[in-house]
């Protein structure tokens, strides 16, 4: 800087034309693009001001579970400033058929294997069973079917009304029946077993032994009637010949019976007429008396 010196002391001290002074330099504005917290943006910042920033959009980064994002507003992950814990139940589809929800909440991989008991009846509606979930959903069609069965006989009646030989089972019984039926020939002698199902179709002819037995029974039958037609005109014959004999006898009572009955009627005829005659006389003698008393007592009042 440069010194002026005065002329006099009448001279007054003027001020400088120009002051040189050392100022601070002015914020920078030069634009920086800056990327924010969550990275979602990146803008153009002043460099003063250049450094990370939120957009206050949703976080977004995945959580732990790894099936959510979170959804804090955009912020900065460092010195133990960290996202939201998922608080949410899990939400992956199950097996089909599993009727459970999981047991565990948000979690990341595959669900553990249901641990519940499927209550469910038997195929022949009577048993109750109680089958695990996970053993049901992922087994093939015929185990499904051996689960669903109680191991007992079928209760169903076939056609032919026998009961049916399966062990429970899904859907209609066979009707091929397999019960033993025994089939006997026509004299009843021979008979032989086979299955329901065939015997209609099996027939049980009669051997010659059969044929012998049915000779014998015959001739047996013949010489029964022959004894009992001959007894019982024996029978007749010997009631015939009593009956002829008791007429023989019979003859003379009859008449000496026949007189003695003449001579009763006789009699009793002879009673009835006198009888009659006391009635007829006694009845209007009587109604006279009567008659004579009740004027009597008529003019004695």
């Amino acid at each position: 800087m440069v010194k002026v010196q005065l002329a006099g002391p009448w001279e007054q001290r003027s001020e400088p034309a120009f002051v040189q002074k050392a100022l601070p330099c002015p914020p920078c504005q030069v634009p920086i693009p800056t990327a924010c917290f969550g990275e979602h943006e990146v803008s153009p910042v002043p460099c003063h001001l250049q450094g990370p920033f939120s957009c206050r959009r949703p976080c977004g980064r995945p959580l732990t579970c790894g099936n959510h994002t979170c959804s804090v507003e955009c912020h900065l992950v460092a010195g133990g400033n960290k996202c939201e814990v998922c608080d949410e139940g899990c939400s992956k589809p199950r097996p089909p058929g599993c009727p459970h929800a999981c047991s565990r909440p948000c979690h990341p991989g595959n669900c553990p294997p249901c641990s519940q008991m499927i209550r469910q009846r038997c195929h022949c509606k009577i048993s109750m069973l109680y089958v695990e979930c996970t053993k049901l959903t992922s087994a093939a069609e015929q185990t499904k079917v051996e689960l669903g069965s109680c191991n007992n006989q079928c209760p169903k009646e076939l056609s032919c009304g026998h009961r049916c030989k399966q062990v429970c089972h899904p859907g209609v019984c066979e009707e091929k029946c397999q019960q033993k039926v025994k089939l006997r020939c026509p004299c009843k002698r021979l008979k032989k077993e086979f299955p329901c199902s065939l015997s209609d179709q099996c027939v049980v002819q009669c051997d010659e032994a059969c044929r012998d037995q049915q000779r014998k029974v015959s001739q047996v039958k013949e010489a029964e009637q022959r004894a009992a037609q001959e007894e019982e005109q024996k029978k007749l014959q010997e009631e015939l010949e009593a009956f002829e004999k008791r007429q023989q006898r019979g003859g003379g009572r009859r008449s000496k019976k026949r007189g003695r009955r003449e001579e009763v009627e006789e009699e009793g005829g002879g009673g009835r007429w006198w009888r009659r005659c006391g009635v007829l006389v006694l009845v209007p003698l009587g109604g006279a008396l009567l008659s004579a008393a009740a004027f009597y007592l008529l003019n004695t009042a």
